[in-house]
């Protein structure tokens, strides 16, 4: 996927590093010690003059990367699906105003200030429409249409909602390896046809999932919706994924066992031509 999106491999090693230093960062304030260049150098491995760098780096972007914003914006969706005062009786979002009189009253402008202060709405509301997330009604207000980003294909913007996803299969993963009783692991379920699938009933399967998979999903929201913490609860980012995958039949090949592989080490194409010729 990424040699297809033209990402080489210098450009995913520096974000793998910038992700090794992120995390070593949140361990280290989840667990109140101290956070130096020394310490994350040793936890990651990275020399601390690199570690300086890309922090120094991270303060000069103002955190309005495609990924902080990708995070931003599915915040306010969320919270604009989920917060009482931003839901109507069954459940869907209320249409609300760009601005509201009351500076604390239910507006598309005091959903983004609470959820982060110093962010313009203005240009989250710009993003949102880009997007179709949300639309302008003529009266003003603004409506959403979608619970979920729908994202251009093949923006920047797309390959992180990717990773949001594959990080939030590892994460149930990762967190069932942990647990020894089935009964506290968390829900994890996978089907397979038994004997494969004719390609000609593929499509019928992904319409009938969209339709069963959305009416799911759409009951678990609104099981949720319906289910709001109180202030002094704890509040945890709780989220269902339902998705199809058709394995590619190149991820089950041994490069070296192919009867087409004649790759030598050091041997220019012209040469490799020329024997294969």
């Amino acid at each position: 996927m990424l040699i297809r999106n033209g990402v080489t491999f210098p450009e995913f090693s520096r974000s793998v590093k910038d992700i090794f230093i992120e995390e070593c960062i949140k361990d280290g304030l989840a667990s109140d010690r101290a956070l130096s260049a020394g310490r994350i150098s040793i936890l990651s491995g990275i020399p601390r003059e690199e570690i300086d760098r890309i922090v120094r780096e991270w303060s000069e972007v103002d955190g309005d990367s495609d990924r902080h914003r990708f995070t931003r914006s599915l915040r306010v969706l969320s919270e604009w699906s989920t917060d009482e005062r931003y839901v109507g009786p069954y459940g869907w979002p209320l249409d609300i105003p760009f601005d509201s009189p009351d500076k604390d009253g239910v507006s598309f402008s005091e959903l983004v200030r609470r959820l982060r202060r110093g962010t313009s709405a203005a240009a989250m509301l710009d993003e949102l429409l880009r997007v179709g997330a949300v639309r302008r009604l003529e009266s003003g207000v603004i409506r959403l249409e979608n619970r979920a980003y729908i994202l251009e294909a093949q923006s920047n913007a797309s390959l992180n909602q990717l990773s949001t996803a594959v990080s939030n299969v590892l994460q149930t993963v990762s967190y069932n390896m942990d647990v020894d009783r089935e009964e506290d692991r968390w829900f994890e379920r996978t089907v397979l046809a038994d004997n494969g699938l004719s390609a000609k009933h593929l499509p019928y399967l992904a319409e009938f999932l969209k339709d069963r998979g959305s009416q799911f999903l759409e009951a678990i929201d609104a099981w949720m919706s319906a289910r709001h913490p109180a202030a002094e609860e704890q509040r945890l980012n709780v989220g269902v994924g339902v998705y199809m995958f058709v394995q590619d039949e190149k991820d089950t090949w041994d490069p070296i066992e192919h009867p087409k592989f004649q790759f030598r080490a050091g041997l220019r194409d012209s040469e490799t031509a020329g024997q294969n010729a």
